[in-house]
């Protein structure tokens, strides 16, 4: 009976061969299916990026014509009030003062080179009524003329910031007061001829005779004057030429500098690339620190050369200033010699009439001459009258293209005598400074959208490709890669000096598109594109497609025979239990599909027990699932041993 139990037991645990295939077979196959999407597609260039202020541009101050000949000006302007560095200045704001006025900052695009006073006219004039009238202060019509109006403006806005317009000079007051003088004496000359008509006085005879001394004399001065303003010509052109000569070879010495500079960057650039492998950490320190110290040593020498530029071009304007006062008080001397001699013509005839006042054609050609004389001293008068009233000195104003900027470093500092570069600003903007291989170099235009990222801050924002370097190693960069320079489009300070991730669209749809994975196109055996859609019901049909731009592992499709829309299913594979089919990338990059599971091994049937009892037989062992495909990362189908048989 034992053994009749134990028989049937042994019985019901051994499979046929057949059986046990049917049990470990595979499921049937089902496709693998991913959503049509509408999205824009662009392929990347992918870089990283450091994130300054934008524009760096010095500052120098322009040289006052009218200050330097003001008796109150000291000859030397002396910084009162230095730029204080990270001020934000904008149109209107106050950027410095020296010897006591104000330097304010506007928008323009032409620099100040020269004084802007009454009657003065161009394209400096304009842009300062512009500014005066953005601000509020009405200048009356912009048409670039300095009149009444604008000089009023202008000292409503000196007034309101808290100072004091700039008036008329010494200088301009004499020159006013020595032509009322002659004015005043032509008018009474013209009187006195007229007088002279009734008959002279023996005193007035001699008070004549005094005219006539007191006119030759002026022709006296008049002529060393006119001598004294030519060799004032001659010297302000040597002083010219003196000049530029030592500010050409100031910057021609700074110009040497900077090349020993770049001298020194390269060579120690050179010793850290080719320190051998055994350097200690200290020695490569001291490699990496000596081409840190070169490089802020050209960017110094650059900085110098900069300013020594600017100083020169300072120089050749106070230079051309100077020659040109120089010439003009000469022009004055010519002008105010013939006016002395015809004042001596006139008291010679008036002495003439009065000795004898019988002649009345002469006495009526000096009563003629003596009224021209009048009135043309009076319109000299009136004509420096007009130049005379508020002015904006050149050294009082600066024009930047834009507005507002940012102080970024200060040279000079309270009490210091004001010579070349007296700061540097830069838009308030940041820019992005990078670099490229020269392969992606080829792809990036100017103008190219870029992503910005930072994820500690979790900051992201855009922006636009504002320049690309013509070659490599440029701006700093190294040798094997391009210079590109980003502007976001809106970006908070904070990112100063931080590392951002930049992601450069090099080409893009623009606009959303129907998309699929690469692996959903195949080609039919009339060679066009198509995809496999999955329909309702369990069928499917192919769908022929215009591929067009592939990024992301995507690639833009366009139907050409058959319909086809966002969120229909494409076939990418098949999935099985012997081999799992892998998904192509989608557009939420998630996993792979997962391979079928091998199904388990049966389990071996017990030895019958006998006199010397045989080992039952090893169950099969079961099929190992194959590796599904990966998106970002693929599943691994399953896998299943199958069991040992029981061993008696």
């Amino acid at each position: 009976m034992l053994l009749a139990v134990c028989a049937w037991v042994a019985g019901a645990q051994i499979k046929s061969p057949a059986q046990i295939a049917a049990e470990t077979a595979a499921p049937d196959p089902s496709s693998i299916t991913v959503p049509v999407e509408r999205r824009v597609l662009s392929s990347e260039v992918i870089v990283r990026g450091t994130v300054r202020y934008g524009s760096p541009q010095p500052v120098v101050l322009a040289t006052s014509t009218l200050k330097q000949n003001s008796a109150a000006s000291g000859g030397t302007d002396i910084v009162t009030t230095r730029p204080r560095r990270g001020a934000r200045v904008g149109e209107g704001s106050l950027a410095m003062s020296v010897s006591g006025r104000p330097v304010f900052v506007l928008r323009g695009g032409q620099p100040s080179h020269r004084d802007i006073q009454p009657g003065s006219r161009g394209q400096d004039v304009r842009q300062l009524e512009t500014a005066l009238a953005r601000m509020g202060f009405a200048p009356g019509r912009v048409d670039g003329r300095y009149d009444g109006a604008t000089g009023s403006a202008v000292a409503r806005w000196y007034e309101r910031a808290g100072w004091t317009p700039f008036g008329a000079t010494d200088t301009q007051l004499d020159q006013l007061r020595a032509a009322r003088a002659a004015a005043s004496a032509a008018r009474d000359a013209y009187l006195q001829s007229q007088i002279t008509a009734r008959g002279a006085t023996p005193a007035e005879i001699a008070q004549a005779r005094i005219d006539l001394q007191t006119a030759r004399d002026a022709v006296v001065t008049a002529e060393h004057d006119l001598s004294s303003q030519a060799r004032s010509v001659a010297l302000a052109l040597a002083n010219e030429r003196r000049d530029n000569a030592l500010a050409a070879a100031d910057t021609a010495l700074k110009r040497a500098a900077v090349n020993k500079a770049l001298d020194a960057q390269v060579e120690a650039q050179r010793n850290l690339a080719t320190a051998p492998p055994d350097t200690t950490p200290a020695e490569l320190a001291a490699l990496q620190s000596a081409v840190r110290a070169a490089t802020d040593d050209v960017a110094v020498a650059q900085a110098d050369l900069s300013a020594s530029a600017s100083s020169t071009r300072a120089t050749r304007a106070a230079g051309r200033d100077a020659v040109a006062k120089a010439r003009a008080d000469r022009r004055r001397a010519e002008r105010a010699l013939p006016n002395a001699r015809r004042q001596v013509r006139l008291a010679t005839q008036r002495l003439r009439i009065m000795k004898n006042p019988a002649n009345n054609d002469l006495h009526r050609l000096v009563i003629q001459a003596a009224g021209q004389e009048a009135r043309s001293t009076q319109r000299e008068v009136s004509r420096l009258a007009r130049r005379i009233g508020v002015s904006v000195p050149a050294d009082e104003v600066l024009f930047f293209n834009t507005l507002p900027l940012r102080v970024d470093s200060v040279r000079v500092r309270r009490g210091d005598p004001v010579s070349g570069r007296v700061m540097t600003v830069s838009n308030s903007r940041l820019a992005i400074d990078s670099s490229l291989s020269l392969a992606d170099a080829k792809l990036v235009r100017p103008g190219a959208r870029v992503t910005i990222e930072e994820p500690d801050l979790g900051i992201k924002t855009t922006g636009v490709v504002s320049q690309v370097a013509d070659s490599p190693g440029t701006h700093k960069v190294e040798q094997g890669r391009v210079y590109v320079a980003i502007t976001p489009r809106s970006a908070p300070a904070q990112l100063v000096g931080a590392s951002v991730k930049l992601t450069i669209a090099v080409k893009s749809t623009d606009e959303a598109v129907l998309s699929v994975p690469i692996t959903a196109l195949t080609v039919g055996a009339d060679g066009n594109s198509r995809v496999q859609v999955q329909r309702r019901g369990g069928g499917s049909e192919y769908v022929s497609v215009d591929p067009g731009l592939a990024a992301q592992g995507l690639v833009e499709i366009k139907p050409v025979r058959g319909a086809l829309n966002a969120g229909d299913l494409v076939i990418v594979g098949k999935r099985d239990g012997t081999a799992g089919s892998g998904a192509p990338p989608a557009s939420n990059a998630g996993n792979g599909a997962t391979g079928g599971s091998g199904s388990t091994g049966s389990t071996g049937s017990t030895g019958s027990t006998g006199s010397n009892g045989s080992n039952g037989s090893r169950g099969a062992t079961g099929a190992t699932g194959s590796t599904g495909g990966s998106q970002r990362s693929g599943a691994t189908g399953g896998t299943s041993p199958g069991s040992s048989g029981a061993t008696p």
